[in-house]
């Protein structure tokens, strides 16, 4: 089941972050590590253009970025990374790929790759750094994209990269790019974000959206209150915030997380709680996540699990 399940008693327009507690994990390692980085190494090396980009003038907030990063998986996952240092060389062991890289911090001719792109391939996280008063997206390695690219939105500002905003969602991205400004530095917030969708594939960037488009419309007569558990998938992102203390910039990483609806509504507490979401999401947001069309057999499915325990879903 879903490690994070932002399923209140209603629909909430807030943005919802939360601070990433001493105890929380900024980065995080789960069984599916090994697969997904091979996903991310793979789409990488067919598109490296597509999937990682940077502008000019960031690169030291790409090795603050890298620091922060690996100083925090070594921490959180003592058995599985190592970090040391001799100066500025650095010796990183990431046991579960059984992989070991030695570099120089700061010049990047030491790594194969940009830091930023190299350390993005160490996580299963997508990473973007944001600068500036507006949240300008200076640089990311993104894999894993809910219907959007870097090719669109590389130098845009934050309130940009969300254009054109849907009026439903436009009080969030306010609350969001205000929320940024204020972000102390050295300091981790985190929130998440739901969809559902009809498949499960982790990259959903634009260059796939004809086809996912029409996978969705063929799937609609299939989505029956008998077939649909097993057809739809919630798409769940941890995401967090975390102002550099030396540059300045925000690190922006997006951990993706998928179920089947099958699997989350066998519990029926879990099953009333997306009724109660689902049933109070206004229209206009029910249409911006693609989900008008198939809303109210997916509220029948649930319902249906909700009352299998005399959990009393909004009717």
């Amino acid at each position: 089941m879903l490690p994070y399940f932002p399923f209140g008693h209603r629909f909430n327009d807030k943005m919802g972050t939360a601070p990433v507690s001493e105890s929380d994990r900024l980065l995080e390692i789960d069984p599916l590590y090994s697969s997904e980085i091979g996903l991310k190494r793979q789409l990488l090396a067919e598109l490296p253009t597509y999937y990682f980009q940077a502008l000019s003038g960031y690169e030291s907030a790409q090795w603050e970025a890298l620091e922060w990063m690996l100083h925090k998986l070594a921490e959180a996952y003592p058995e599985q990374f190592s970090l040391t240092k001799q100066g500025n060389q650095w010796h990183w062991v990431n046991r579960i790929l059984a992989e070991e890289t030695t570099f120089r911090y700061g010049n990047e001719n030491s790594l194969p790759n940009a830091p930023l792109d190299w350390v993005g391939r160490q996580v299963q996280e997508d990473v973007l750094l944001l600068s500036g008063q507006e949240g300008r997206l200076v640089a990311g390695l993104l894999c894993f994209a809910n219907d959007w690219s870097l090719d669109e939105k590389i130098g845009l500002p934050f309130w940009q990269i969300h254009a054109p905003i849907n009026p439903i969602v436009e009080p969030m991205m306010r609350s969001a790019g205000a929320f940024m400004q204020r972000l102390p530095a050295g300091k981790s917030f985190w929130r998440a974000n739901w969809s559902v969708k009809v498949s499960n594939q982790l990259d959903r960037s634009t260059r796939h959206l004809p086809i996912l488009t029409q996978q969705l419309n063929d799937r609609l007569p299939q989505l029956t209150i008998d077939t649909i558990g097993d057809l739809l998938y919630l798409r769940v992102e941890r995401q967090t915030l975390t102002r550099l203390p030396k540059s300045g910039v925000i690190l922006f990483t997006i951990h993706t997380y998928q179920s089947r609806l099958a699997d989350e509504a066998a519990d029926p507490n879990r099953a009333a709680r997306m009724v109660q979401v689902f049933s109070t999401t206004p229209p206009a947001m029910i249409d911006y996540k693609s989900m008008t069309h198939f809303l109210p057999a997916l509220l029948n499915y649930l319902r249906d699990k909700a009352r299998a325990i005399n959990v009393n879903p909004l009717s």
